[in-house]
């Protein structure tokens, strides 16, 4: 029988009492601020027959440590917080996930304060893209930190070359070979990147590996956003945002687009919404260079050209996008406060663009929360049809055990989007419940019964979804940062 993978690159930072000791180390000692940092996996099973997940964590250097989950249901998830593994105080290192069953598998990081998610990884290859490089930048204190897995079964070196706005490139590698399921740290500061640009990274080995960027501050633990690295068939010519926001409710994205390709290539953004027609453009941006579109501006590397037409975005807009690219692009959206409200904090998120040449009928979230400790997920469900509304089925299965379904029925207008939030509530317009809503209860939370699990979602048309999960304490200035990763597209 068919074992099924996944590969998780990251800080796994534990220890006894489930309190985590240091952070991150690089290669020239630099610690991941903030800490103490520690992290939960949230796997599900996509497949038909109940599930047998084995998570094994490997030490960076040395040791590794297992755990089984067996009889997990069709459609339901299960935590692997890293606190359980036994492994010593204040490590880090990565980790591979194994199963009789198809799975996909989430990763959440925090220090109670900052707090990140990320995909793991299905399908590693021996290249991983980054469309975002900061060290310290322009001193923000803005900086990414990257770890890069080795998801092969032979210790290997691997390289790294990063690239900024001039050009300029400047290489890196692990110098003696990184172990069969270990990781590497790379830091920007190492190679001397300059700290008043941004850039991109391409990582490369003799064998495949899987790749998370942590970007965070230098000497606070505030904030923290993360993403997985893009392999090559992750890239496409045309890419999807979901959510593009101008000060929309004081919160600002950033598409930041990597081209992915090895020939220089033409990269427009085009903005979709009511009265919208502003259109940015990016011309010859070099192979593995990168354009930032921010608050109707572009920062363009050099040897490209950038030009915008049409009416740029008023404030308070909230809109999606589409990236078209003459060759193979990647890209991430960064969202977050421009002004930030009386009483809160500086709470910022990334979300991964989707490749719609990828887009499927079926999508899996590992990890979705009712009022769970105050936090609440959002799924934004977008059909990609621009002509035919996409009639979609959404599974909850909350709890573990026993894990109860919930079922959402409802129609999505054509290249339009719909939100699944606090559904306890009641169903977004056009939805209906098919059976048993989730119980108004849940809009109170209590230690007793869980109020976290996944969702699959089938729909007749093509759909893209990311989850953005929002801590809604009383106490706006204790809020936990926001986090979003992208739900996973199964054939």
């Amino acid at each position: 029988m068919k074992r099924w993978t996944v590969t998780l690159a990251s800080v796994l930072v534990l220890s006894v009492l489930a309190v985590s000791m240091v952070g991150a180390q690089g290669p020239t000692g630099q610690d991941l601020p903030g800490g103490p940092w520690v992290t939960g996996t949230q796997i599900q099973n996509v497949g038909t027959e109940t599930a047998s997940i084995v998570m094994t964590v490997y030490g960076q250097t040395s040791g590794e440590w297992s755990l089984t989950e067996n009889n997990v249901a069709p459609g339901a998830s299960v935590n692997f917080a890293a606190a359980s593994f036994g492994w010593p105080s204040g490590s880090m290192g990565s980790a591979v996930a194994r199963s009789d069953q198809p799975i996909v598998a989430q990763t959440t990081e925090t220090n109670g304060t900052a707090a990140a998610q990320y995909q793991g990884v299905d399908s590693p290859d021996v290249q991983v893209n980054f469309p975002l490089v900061k060290n310290n930048y322009k001193g923000s204190g803005k900086t990414t930190t990257f770890y890069v897995q080795n998801a092969g079964s032979t210790a290997e070196i691997i390289y790294a070359q990063y690239k900024d706005e001039t050009g300029t490139t400047y290489s890196w590698n692990s110098g003696s070979s990184v172990g069969a399921g270990r990781m590497i740290v790379l830091n920007p500061a190492d190679v001397g990147f300059p700290g008043n640009q941004l850039g991109s990274l391409v990582v490369t080995c003799n064998v495949p590996i899987a790749g998370v960027v942590n970007e965070h501050h230098v000497s606070d633990g505030e904030i923290l956003q993360a993403t997985r690295g893009f392999a090559p068939d992750d890239a496409g010519t045309t890419l999807l945002i979901p959510t593009i926001k101008r000060q929309f409710g004081g919160r600002s994205t950033g598409p930041i687009i990597q081209n992915a390709s090895a020939t220089a290539a033409d990269i427009t953004i085009t903005y979709k919404g009511s009265g919208i027609n502003f259109v940015q453009k990016a011309v010859g941006v070099p192979a593995g260079a990168s354009v930032t579109f921010y608050e109707n501006t572009e920062i363009c590397p050099a040897s490209a050209t950038c030009s915008h037409t049409g009416t740029p975005l008023p404030v308070g807009t909230l809109a999606s996008a589409v990236v078209v690219g003459t060759q193979k692009i990647v890209g991430v959206s960064n969202e977050t406060f421009v002004t930030i409200p009386a009483g809160q904090r500086q709470r910022q998120t990334v979300t991964s663009a989707f490749n719609q040449a990828a887009a499927t009928t079926t999508a899996a979230v590992p990890l979705y929360k009712v009022n769970h400790d105050s936090k609440n997920s959002g799924c934004q469900l977008q059909n990609t049809n621009l002509t035919t509304p996409a009639n979609y089925v959404a599974t909850f299965s909350l709890g573990t055990s026993p894990v109860t379904n919930y079922v959402l029925k409802g129609t999505i207008p054509a290249g339009q989007a719909v939100t699944l939030y606090k559904l306890y509530v009641g169903p977004p317009a056009g939805s209906s419940w098919q059976g048993t809503p989730i119980p108004a209860s849940f809009a109170s939370y209590s230690t007793s019964g869980e109020r976290f699990g996944s969702i699959t979602i089938t729909a007749d048309q093509s759909i893209v979804a990311a989850i953005t999960e929002a801590d809604e304490d009383a106490v706006s200035a204790s809020r936990q940062d926001i986090k979003s990763y992208e739900a996973f597209h199964l054939p």
